[in-house]
């Protein structure tokens, strides 16, 4: 049989923490008493009646109305006269022509096809052709030297204006420059009898016209 042994000691309270203890309520008792304007209340008698206060309600809110705005007066730009609008009744308006109004071209029966339109013909451009000397005169064409200028030896260049005919013979000849009149007349009688050219075409067709041409008097040594 085993047996247990407590440990517990009854142990009386210290005297000196029992006094700490009762000196410290009896302070803070002092303390509360020695509050200005806390009185004790005696004991009351009789039934305790509690009664409800309500609670006050927060004021509601002022609204209040914007200040009026003070009004700027805006800068204004000069307006242009307005324009006259134009009546719709000063500008008669045509109709559009109907069939009926081709009743004299296109007859009872007639139709769109038999209205006479005229055609544009766009005439080309013709085809002219210079005048040039005849190959086969070549050798005519050089005048017989002046005999006082090659006596001289004198050369010199004269420049003509020629009027080529429609059977390549010269018509008409002019004088541009010559440095001497006796080579002027050796060409001038030169071109009339014994030039031939190759007269000027419009659409392969003669035709008279002008060509300048130049003579050269040389001295072969």
């Amino acid at each position: 049989m085993m047996s247990y042994v407590s440990v517990y000691e009854n142990k009386t309270p210290r005297s000196k923490g029992l006094m700490m203890t009762v000196a410290v309520h009896a302070a803070i008792i002092a303390g509360v008493i020695a509050m200005p304007g806390i009185t004790i209340p005696e004991k009351l008698h009789g039934p305790f009646i509690a009664t409800n206060i309500p609670k006050p309600q927060p004021p509601e809110p002022v609204i209040e109305d914007d200040p009026p705005k003070a009004k700027v007066a805006q800068p204004t730009q000069p307006r242009a006269p307005d324009k006259p609008i134009a009546d719709a009744r000063s500008f008669p308006i045509k109709p559009f022509p109907t069939y009926s109004d081709f009743g004299d071209a296109l007859g009872s029966a007639g139709t769109a096809q038999d209205i006479p339109f005229e055609a544009i013909n766009i005439a080309p451009q013709p085809v002219i052709v210079a005048p040039r000397l005849n190959a086969r005169y070549a050798e005519q064409f050089q005048p017989a030297y002046p005999p006082g200028q090659l006596r001289l030896e004198q050369e010199g260049e004269v420049g003509v204006r020629v009027l080529v005919g429609t059977d390549g013979r010269v018509k008409q000849i002019e004088l541009i420059d010559s440095p001497h009149q006796d080579f002027w007349n050796a060409t001038r009688k030169q071109a009339l009898k014994s030039w031939r050219f190759t007269p000027a075409t419009k659409d392969g067709k003669p035709f008279e016209s002008w060509m300048t041409l130049k003579v050269r008097f040389e001295i072969n040594s």
